[in-house]
Formats: structure tokens, C-alpha cells, sequence
């Protein structure tokens, strides 16, 4: 993403307001970096972000069920189902009956699925690393702490 200086339009509104410095501006400037960032560490694997994000917790949680897998990654409920089944064409995820409730179907990752979310996990943490390459340390663990606070309110 170019960067481009807010000096040449400083005094181009007539009201103190500058959207650069609102929190929900930033944020989707700061998202849209950590997202082409994981975006070009996947380019060769024919995955999204969602899609990496889908393994992710399926690989971290187990067998769950598509709505709580949609919460657990903030996806909308079609927009889940559409990563899930793009996943499961793939042979990536599975989806089993739950044997106490028949009505409830859990997925999980398949073999392949889990090599490949663990083949994928270190171009992950290069993507976040290189996201927040201008924070010190601290800064980091400060603005993971942050976000966490602000999302989870």
C-alpha cells in the first residue's frame, strides 16, 4: 500500500477533524497491512486469509460446529459456510454427525488439513512479524493486549 502524506491536505477542512486520526480508520489501515502480508506468504497455497484463519482454529480447538467456528473467527454465518465448504472440496476439513445429537454436524481437520496448517503456522508468524517490524517488543505485546481488550468489550 503507497504511503502518502497527510500534509498536503492539512488545510483542506474547515473543522478540526482528520480521519487519520480515527481508531477505526487506523485499524482498517493496520488490517489491510497484516492481511496483504498473510495474504503473500500464502500466494502458493491457494488459501485466504479466512481459509488460513478457519485451520487455524479448527487445528487449535478440535471438532467444533460451523456456528461456533464462525464466532471463534468473526465470520458471519454465510461467509463461514462458504470458507467451509471451499476447505472441505479441498479435503482439507471434515464434517461428522455429533454422535449424542445427530442434528449437530462438527467439523475437524483432516490429515491433510492439520499438515498443512502446520506447514502454513511459520509463514503466519513471518507475516505478523513483518506487520509489526516498526514496534519494539513491547510495543507488540502492548497492542495484541489492546486490540484483545477493545474486540473482547
Amino acid at each position: 500500500m503507497p504511503r502518502t502524506s497527510t500534509k498536503a491536505c492539512l488545510n483542506a477542512s474547515p473543522t478540526d477533524y482528520r480521519l487519520d486520526n480515527q481508531i477505526g480508520f487506523q485499524m482498517r489501515r493496520a488490517y489491510q497491512r497484516a492481511s496483504a502480508n498473510l495474504t503473500a506468504q500464502l500466494a502458493g497455497f491457494n488459501l485466504t486469509p479466512p481459509q488460513f484463519s478457519t485451520l487455524a482454529k479448527l487445528y487449535e480447538c478440535g471438532r467444533i460446529s460451523q456456528n461456533l467456528l464462525g464466532r471463534l473467527v468473526a465470520m458471519e454465518p454465510p461467509n463461514i459456510r462458504d470458507v467451509v465448504l471451499r476447505l472441505r472440496k479441498r479435503g482439507l476439513i471434515r464434517a461428522e454427525r455429533d454422535a449424542a445429537d445427530k442434528r449437530l454436524v462438527l467439523l475437524s481437520l483432516t490429515a491433510s488439513g492439520s499438515s498443512l496448517f502446520e506447514a502454513l503456522q511459520p509463514l503466519s508468524t513471518r507475516s505478523t512479524a513483518e506487520t509489526l517490524a516498526p514496534l519494539r517488543n513491547s510495543e507488540r505485546k502492548l497492542l495484541l493486549d489492546l486490540l484483545r481488550r477493545v474486540a473482547d468489550a
